[in-house]
């Protein structure tokens, strides 16, 4: 047999190489599923979790620990708890964690644990505070009507706040949207006068006059509406998967209200996948036509392009 007929078939019974962090959450939630983990003691935890996290990153690991953390039962919570500080501490990832928070990479309840258990490890948070207390926000701008709705979010590019960019939100309220996102465009830099003059002040050309609000205000608006793309089963649009580093930096960071849906980092990744197509639905009633709701609860359809005259 020759050496190349030998090195085929000695390919053929070789296990392919999956990349270690691809297997990361399944073996984590594995071991936090554990029926007797909260039994277990301390050391031994923390050497369980040392075996899950052997040969990666901890940037890489920590935020998939935090996410997982959220989807366990309460008792499990509560023993993580107990453990992870000292384990943050004895291990050095103390400084990775309050890099990834001053960085913005974990977001929502994950930040919120995670500033538990690095105040429980006795971290300095005080750099980290200062980042807390900036913001990135600019202006922000809702219109509705009885068929549509419009959101625009700015915000600042530089510490010096001479640029802005923003995100302009297209909202559908007839079928078979219901008021979820149906496309979105990313603005493109500006001056903040330059941005507000031909983002904003040009809907005055069709009568439409936006109304400001505040960040925590649009925020909630903008997950109440991907809140609907999710209850509908609709994707989110691409252009809002494309500028997705975009959305979870200046977006999904901006503080929360009592009624601001949760909404994660893996959600947006989950409708990004999920879901009938933005596109085909746009398209559909482009070529064929589209559904109205009439103000006594009947559906028409208009037949043709939905971008007529009349139309935004």
């Amino acid at each position: 047999m020759s050496k190349k007929s030998r090195k085929k078939r000695k390919s053929k019974g070789r296990v392919p190489n999956i990349p270690p962090l691809t297997l990361l959450r399944p073996r984590l939630d594995n071991l936090l599923g554990g029926e007797t983990l909260v039994e277990k003691d301390s050391q031994t935890l923390k050497a369980e979790l040392d075996a899950v996290f052997d040969g990666l990153k901890a940037y890489d690991f920590l935020p998939v620990l935090l996410r997982a953390y959220h989807n366990t039962a309460a008792q499990v919570q509560s023993r993580i708890d107990e453990i992870a500080p000292e384990w943050l501490g004895e291990r050095g990832y103390v400084g990775a964690l309050l890099k990834l928070l001053e960085r913005r990479t974990i977001h929502n309840e994950s930040r919120k644990q995670a500033l538990i258990w690095l105040e429980g490890a006795g971290a300095d948070l005080s750099a980290l505070q200062k980042v807390e207390q900036r913001t990135h926000f600019y202006r922000a701008y809702t219109y509705a009507d009885d068929s549509q709705g419009l959101i625009e979010v700015f915000w600042y590019t530089d510490d010096s706040q001479r640029k802005v960019q923003g995100m302009n939100f297209l909202i559908d309220i007839n079928p078979p949207w219901e008021g979820a996102v149906k496309d979105i465009t990313a603005f493109p830099s500006r001056s903040p006068e330059k941005a507000i003059q031909e983002f904003v002040d040009i809907w005055k050309q069709r009568d439409m006059r936006l109304t400001p609000v505040g960040d925590s205000e649009v925020k909630k608006e903008i997950l109440k509406s991907l809140e609907v793309n999710r209850r509908e089963g609709i994707r989110l649009p691409r252009d809002l998967i494309e500028a997705r580093n975009l959305f979870l930096k200046y977006v999904l960071t901006l503080p929360d209200t009592p009624e601001t849906p949760l909404f994660t980092a893996e959600d947006f990744d989950e409708l990004s996948r999920t879901g009938k197509s933005v596109e085909v639905l746009r398209e559909f009633e482009q070529r064929v036509g589209r559904r109205v709701r009439l103000q006594d609860g009947k559906e028409l359809w208009v037949l043709g392009s939905p971008f007529d005259q009349d139309d935004w």
